[in-house]
């Protein structure tokens, strides 16, 4: 295709990202080195997506490049303090309830007599769990603003924008979208890119930090 990374550029990308894939994150408090781990895991398993996209589709480039930027602001988030890292780990209760309370609203729209036992059981248990963490009442973490704590805000609003677009569809994605070729080449280009940066900048601040 006319517009495409270089193999060579491929070949060294593959290699730093299946570096990240076989790190061993030691030297940190275990909760630090917990998050660390499970972002790295998150890190190869988006990068493995984004270069599927390359290839494939634009608009799971455009994912793929999307959360290696929330991967990288909250990899920089969450190492700022151990504070970050309890909140950021609190999160997990209190964004898992809005996601199973709307999966029980929308369950129950589309099949009013559906059984919701387990729902419950999952929203009670999650709801134990926020007021033992002293997070009732708070709402979910959101990446816009942690990019503005890092730093990171004019990344965020420029790729979110980006990446939108190829993502979502919309008018000019429907009736003008041809294929993969043209623009779409290019645009993965920018996004693999784009992402493998960000997915690489995380690394680079997760070794730093461990020193």
């Amino acid at each position: 295709m006319p517009y495409e990374v270089s193999e060579a550029d491929l070949k060294i990308t593959d290699a730093a990202f299946e570096e990240i894939k076989n790190y061993n994150p030691i030297g940190s408090a275990d909760l630090t080195l917990g998050l660390i781990s499970v972002l790295l895991l998150a890190i190869s398993r988006e990068y493995e997506q984004l270069r599927s996209g390359y290839w494939k589709y634009t608009g799971l480039a455009a994912w793929a490049c999307r959360n290696l930027l929330e991967l990288d602001i909250f990899t920089e988030w969450v190492l700022q303090s151990p504070a970050n890292a309890k909140r950021f780990v609190a999160d997990v209760a209190i964004d898992g309830m809005e996601l199973f309370d709307s999966m029980k609203t929308w369950l129950l729209h589309y099949d009013p007599n559906a059984a919701t036992n387990e729902l419950d059981e999952t929203i009670r248990l999650g709801n134990e769990r926020r007021k033992s963490e002293g997070t009732t009442g708070e709402k979910h973490l959101e990446v816009r603003h942690l990019a503005d704590a890092v730093g990171m805000t004019v990344d965020y609003k420029l790729t979110m924008k980006l990446c939108s677009k190829l993502v979502h569809p919309a008018a000019w994605s429907v009736i003008s979208m041809r294929g993969e070729e043209g623009e779409y080449a290019a645009f993965r280009v920018i996004l693999f890119r784009s992402g493998s940066r960000f997915g690489l900048d995380a690394y680079n601040t997760i070794r730093e930090h461990l020193k």
